[in-house]
């Protein structure tokens, strides 16, 4: 299809864009350099630009395109921390949910998840039905300062054996008396929050560049000066000049601290987090806890072994976690076709009837999370409790320097206001209180979704399909109209929801360098199942003709995308020819 006249922009201006903001970094002096574009590190670089700092962001490859995007999707309330007696985990992580769930509307759901009980022992509904008591009671202001009401966390109940079996025939067991249903978070997609809080950093006056890794961290005199970085896509090095550096790379920190700056050693254990993307669904609208054969060591009061959980996400089902204490380098990931299959099998003992097989397995995330202290070779493993942030100065190492690791996903914020918290505390500035719990990401300033949903729908007038004014007010909140008005034809993408300007959006005013970072990050097209051929070369020739990529350009970008899903299901794999 030939390029429309929207489709003819100006790719020199993106490269002028990107020229321009690596020349501020090497030019301007910054209160703080922050490395890694994860969740931790974004929510740092957006809270301390919205506390008055002077930020610079700097990410070594794409926005979220590490271990933010390999997860669950789920945000958690910290149900399993009353099994530990952890109240203050529990509190905590309820607060991060309701946090996301308030700041980014658009890309978060609610979901109810089904325990199943059996027996009358500690199995059953009774100690379930106390621990939901003690549960509302720990997270009674849930909901506070969430504007749309379909965002609330409700209550936890209890299900009739009838009502479950109804609703999951496949879990039908002896000895199964019902469930517990208890609700935590959903992200519709993970990398498109970590993106809009970038966005959000930026519109606060960050500083921020993709594809720009810290080489070296300079110290002098014992204190931190900033980073030596190279702009990954030129090859280029030069100077950031900071007075405090977080490490905010996550998982990476050790790795970086060793390499860039060996006085400020890290020996945090990792945990290799697996969760697999079942290409069909297996689940009506609500998530199902299944046990496992593995115990949780931690737990004071327990239901049993540890669970598996499932979760209905679009049109697949998620499975997760399968961990495994990891020692190799986190730069060389890997998962292995038996980890796999292991998990597969596991899967079917623990429900037979649902037919998972590896050939069903869509895709696999797989990242790295600060673990537990554990034996080599533990199955039952005791899993990280607390996020990781480090004062290199008061240990020994260079003063100003801080490495932070979120514990999980949903504590990527709070990392990052304690984060900032220490950083004005190195800067000796006054206290100037956090405010991205409570303030809308970019696009997420929504009261009512469905309000939302109605602007576009007169808008569009008929022009576009249902699915597609959906997947804008998702995807893109109230920036909706930035993106409808590049275009006026509205051509669909083959999946029948994208629109062709979604693609051209991305490639003008996000910040992308390779049809992968569209295709996996900005948008959601390849992130439930690899993308088919002709959809990638219409989205090839967009982005093509907005970035000025040639005809082998667009090849070499095709191909990225189909070697970015290495754990793919062996069909898919055949079928793309990788």
């Amino acid at each position: 299809m030939p390029a429309t006249t929207s489709e003819r922009s100006d790719p020199g201006a993106r490269v002028d864009e990107r020229s321009k903001t690596l020349a501020i970094l090497g030019r301007e002096k910054f209160d703080v350099v922050v490395i890694g574009g994860g969740i931790g590190g974004a929510c740092t670089a957006w809270d301390a630009a919205l506390r008055g700092l002077r930020v610079a962001l700097i990410e070594q490859s794409d926005f979220g395109g590490a271990t933010s995007s390999q997860s669950l999707k789920v945000l958690h309330g910290g149900i399993r921390y009353l099994q530990h007696l952890d109240i203050s985990r529990l509190r905590e992580s309820c607060a991060e949910r309701g946090a996301f769930l308030r700041i980014a509307p658009h890309l978060t759901r609610p979901l109810p998840f089904a325990l199943p009980t059996y027996g009358s022992g500690m199995r059953g509904k009774l100690p379930l039905r106390a621990a939901f008591q003690l549960l509302n009671i720990f997270t009674a202001g849930r909901n506070a300062g969430i504007r749309d009401r379909h965002q609330h966390i409700p209550s936890p109940f209890i299900m009739s054996r009838h009502e479950f079996v109804e609703k999951f025939p496949a879990f039908d067991a002896p000895g199964l008396t019902g469930a517990g249903v208890f609700y935590d978070g959903q992200m519709l997609n993970p990398t498109r929050i970590v993106y809009s809080a970038v966005r959000s950093a930026q519109a606060a006056s960050a500083t921020a560049a993709n594809y720009c890794a810290a080489e070296k961290i300079l110290v002098r005199d014992g204190r931190t000066e900033g980073v030596v970085a190279r702009d990954t896509l030129t090859g280029e090095t030069f100077e950031i000049h900071a007075t405090v550096v977080a490490n905010m790379s996550g998982p990476y920190a050790q790795a970086l601290n060793q390499r860039a700056a060996p006085a400020a050693a890290l020996n945090v254990p990792l945990s290799r987090d697996m969760a697999i993307v079942v290409n069909r669904k297996l689940l009506p609208g609500m998530g199902v806890g299944i046990q496992t054969n593995y115990k949780d060591p931690d737990a004071w009061l327990s239901r049993g072994n540890r669970h598996l959980f499932m979760a209905p996400w679009r049109d697949y089902t998620l499975i997760g976690v399968h961990s495994r204490v990891y020692e190799g380098d986190p730069y060389t990931l890997t998962v292995t076709e038996e980890e796999i299959q292991g998990f597969v099998d596991e899967v079917h003992d623990a429900c037979p009837a649902l037919g998972v097989t590896r050939d069903d397995i869509a895709v696999v995330n797989a990242g790295l999370l600060p673990f537990g202290e554990n034996a080599p070779g533990s199955k039952d493993l005791s899993f990280g409790k607390r996020s990781v942030l480090v004062d290199h100065g008061a240990s020994g190492g260079p003063d100003g320097l801080l490495s932070g690791m979120s514990v999980r996903w949903t504590m990527g914020r709070l990392l990052g206001e304690k984060a900032v918290d220490l950083i004005l505390k190195k800067l000796n500035v006054g206290r100037r209180p956090c405010r991205t719990s409570q303030t809308p990401l970019a696009g997420g300033d929504i009261a009512d979704r469905q309000a939302l949903i109605h602007s576009i729908q007169k808008r569009a007038g008929g022009a576009i399909p249902q699915s597609s004014i959906t997947h804008l007010a998702d995807t893109f909140g109230t920036l909706w109209s930035d993106v409808l008005d590049l275009d006026t034809d509205h051509e669909l993408l083959a999946d029948g929801a994208t629109l062709a300007c979604e693609i051209r959006f991305a490639a003008r005013r996000e910040m992308v360098a390779t049809l992968a970072d569209i295709i996996l990050r900005r948008l959601d097209l390849g992130t439930g199942k690899m993308t088919g051929d002709a959809a990638l070369e219409r989205c090839a020739q967009i982005a093509g003709a907005e970035l000025g990529w040639s005809a082998e350009r667009q090849l070499a970008e095709i191909q990225r995308v189909k070697l970015s899903y290495p754990f793919a299901s062996p069909a898919s794999q055949q079928w793309y020819g990788v």
